[in-house]
């Protein structure tokens, strides 16, 4: 690499680095569209993420990732040299990036909860039988008023402040035929997640909250007794809850990732985990599936078939005893 260097003054290279991957593919071509507020992505390069500051890409599903050098010669099938001397010889050609204008947060109105129904029959089937969640579980957290059930049969999820004011609901259909939906009531802050308090200094971040109600089965069902660790659902992967969370409890020194097992969970346990690198050990619980409901609902299928299996095995011991009898 050193006599590549020697091609080029550290001033050239410096101009090479500081172009704008953004900038740079709109301009070659690329399909370039904005996935998210902090990234885009490129048509046709599954898994292919890039900062929304142009700065920086990440494609995880080729482990691969770096600066616009890097951009142009995985992209490209360039070698270092080539990718510099194409990048200099194409400045004028390049498009400057503009990025989205941002808008000051409007002002948000009241904050209304669903209306209550008046059973919980309908999301007790759904968390329970349809998404294999722990009976005494879901009535922990149905108790602790941070689940109930609306006028159309559907769960809500609830966050609140540290008086106890619900601040954030979510809502996720109990639909099993047809079509499921889920959102966020209107007027909810993210920054105040449904959680489970814990009593020592580890927090665990799950996408959604049927994520953080599966692991807790899970934990169940592997006899684990001492888990005392803090649970908050994000309501998507960004951190504002998680934000939040840990400046109301400064006790916290180590991240666990419990985010979904795709393209979209891998981007946000980077952006996480740089961010917050200096001041938290931080580490990653992968599901083997996507996310931890999948990976509770595979188990449980296991744990039934071998239950299938063993009453069988003792149905046929027994009919050749009583017939050797």
């Amino acid at each position: 690499m050193k006599k590549q260097e020697l091609l080029f003054t550290d001033e050239e290279i410096a101009r090479a680095n500081d172009i704008n991957i953004i900038s740079y593919a709109t301009s070659m071509g690329y399909n370039v569209k904005q996935a998210t507020p902090r990234t885009f992505k490129i048509e046709g390069f599954g898994g292919l993420y890039i900062n929304a500051d142009g700065r920086k890409w990440n494609w995880f599903s080729q482990n691969m990732g770096g600066g616009i050098i890097q951009f142009v010669m995985q992209l490209e099938g360039r070698t270092w040299v080539e990718a510099v001397k194409h990048l200099l010889g194409n400045t004028d050609e390049i498009v400057k990036y503009e990025p989205p204008e941002v808008h000051e947060e409007e002002e948000k109105g009241e904050f209304i909860l669903p209306e209550k129904n008046n059973t919980y029959k309908h999301i007790f089937a759904y968390l329970i039988h349809t998404r294999g969640i722990d009976k005494a579980i879901v009535n922990e957290f149905v108790q602790k008023h941070k689940i109930y059930e609306n006028t159309h049969k559907s769960c809500v999820f609830l966050g609140y402040d540290k008086e106890g004011v619900p601040k954030y609901a979510s809502i996720r259909s109990t639909n099993t035929v047809g079509k499921s939906f889920r959102c966020d009531v209107k007027n909810s802050d993210k920054s105040y997640p449904f959680s489970m308090e814990g009593k020592n200094k580890t927090l665990c971040i799950f996408e959604a909250p049927i994520d953080l109600l599966s692991y807790l089965t899970l934990i169940k069902l592997y006899n684990i007794d001492n888990f005392s660790s803090h649970c908050i659902s994000l309501g998507g992967v960004s951190d504002k809850a998680l934000e939040y969370y840990l400046k109301e409890n400064p006790n916290i020194d180590k991240i666990m990732l419990c985010l979904d097992n795709d393209e979209a969970g891998h981007f946000a346990c980077k952006e996480i985990y740089n961010k917050y690198k200096d001041s938290y050990e931080i580490s990653r619980h992968k599901p083997k599936s996507k996310d931890f409901n999948e990976d509770l609902l595979r188990h449980l299928e296991v744990l039934n078939l071998e239950s299938k299996k063993n009453l069988n095995t003792l149905y046929c011991e027994n009919e050749v005893m009583e017939m050797e009898v």
